[in-house]
């Protein structure tokens, strides 16, 4: 009879046992904190935030295993601005035992942006060659990687990986590629280092021959070490590679030549480029300016006519001939175009546009038709 209560004694305390494991393990909380996630995730996507935190609170409190609710909550603390919370709370999940790669992977990213959020660009590059291993270098993590060079400023970096980014996508980059070595130029000419900065600007034009911003720093350079001989042979480079852009040289050329006592030179420069760039409304303003200005008003007059021919409602041009018809008493003409001007202010539609989402119409949504948020038009 020993032997049998021994027995039963063994089987009632397996019974206790496999009682006590299934209490600790608790399916009824998991089910619950599987409610408290989905109900969270709902609010996320109703831009719910607070609540959905809440919930995220609950469903780990819970349910412990849940990875994607914790990085969903470290996520919102990051997003309100408790940035050091969420990269303690980010890097706490990445010690943990049996994640899997996807969780990694989610982990890693929401660290880069932690990172970025506290401008340690450092820990954010690292983290993006962490995620490079991970995902067997995905286009995404390239990318990200190359934003973060860019944000830490470290323009040699971007342009080595962006180079190697886009010979492996087989795109043509060299207009960004030519630009992170204006970059890098600019940051030189702060540390006065003016010759290297040029080097840099020079090496943009090599990349990429219409890259507008490489001519017009170094002009500015060579304006400030009084070559301007040199700035103005840059600045016709620069009319002649991106005319469309040619009001930005203007006040450049101007100051050169009053430097150097060739101010005449200008209204042949703005004839040659006006002839080869007749639509480019910028040059043809900047050549009636120049005209009022040598007191030949009717050549100012005559080219905004000319544009109002081709473009009735060019309101820059009626602007110009108000001005220039005051000045040669023709007061019937401007204020005739004044009216114009001001009957076209005046009908036109009030536009209103979604506080939240950025959705623009002409009249007021108490429910906006793309995001669905209430009253956000209304200030």
């Amino acid at each position: 009879m020993s032997n049998i209560y021994i027995i039963i004694f063994i089987l009632v305390a397996l019974i206790a046992i496999f009682a006590v494991v299934f209490i600790l393990r608790n399916p009824k909380k998991k089910r619950d904190s599987s409610i408290d996630y989905t109900a969270a995730l709902n609010y996320l996507l109703s831009g719910e935030r607070r609540k959905a935190f809440e919930k995220l609170k609950e469903t780990v409190r819970k349910n412990t295993t849940n990875i994607d609710a914790y990085i969903k909550l470290a996520d919102i603390l990051r997003d309100e601005g408790h940035v050091q919370r969420a990269i303690k709370v980010h890097r706490s999940l990445t010690v943990r035992n049996n994640l899997t790669q996807l969780e990694r992977i989610q982990i890693a990213k929401s660290l880069v942006k932690d990172y970025k959020a506290a401008e340690r660009y450092d820990k954010a590059i690292e983290t993006c060659q962490s995620l490079m291993d991970l995902t067997n270098g995905e286009t995404w993590v390239q990318e990200l990687l190359i934003r973060m060079y860019e944000e830490k400023g470290d323009w040699e970096k971007a342009f080595e990986a962006q180079k190697k980014f886009a010979r492996k996508q087989g795109v043509n980059k060299d207009w960004l590629l030519a630009l992170y070595k204006v970059e890098e130029g600019l940051r030189l000419i702060e540390k006065e280092k003016e010759h290297d900065g040029r080097v840099k600007f020079r090496e943009a034009i090599k990349i990429d021959k219409k890259c507008a911003p490489a001519y017009l720093y170094l002009s500015d350079s060579y304006i400030r070490k009084n070559r301007l001989s040199d700035a103005f042979k840059e600045l016709k480079r620069f009319l002649k590679k991106a005319p469309q852009l040619s009001y930005l040289a203007f006040g450049r050329i101007k100051e050169v030549l009053y430097e150097t006592g060739d101010f005449g030179d200008i209204e042949n420069i703005y004839n040659d480029l006006f002839q080869h760039n007749p639509d480019i409304h910028s040059i043809r303003f900047a050549l009636a300016d120049l005209y009022e200005r040598k007191g030949e008003i009717e050549h100012a007059i005559e080219l905004c006519r000319e544009e109002l021919e081709k473009h009735p409602d060019s309101e820059l041009a009626k602007q110009y001939l108000v001005k220039y018809y005051a000045r040669t008493g023709n007061s019937e003409k401007a204020v005739e175009l004044s009216l114009e001007l001001v009957e076209k202010s005046l009908n036109e539609e009030m536009q209103f546009t979604c506080e939240n989402c950025g959705f623009t119409d002409n009249r007021p949504y108490w429910h906006c038709p793309q995001c669905h948020a209430w009253n956000s038009y209304l200030n």
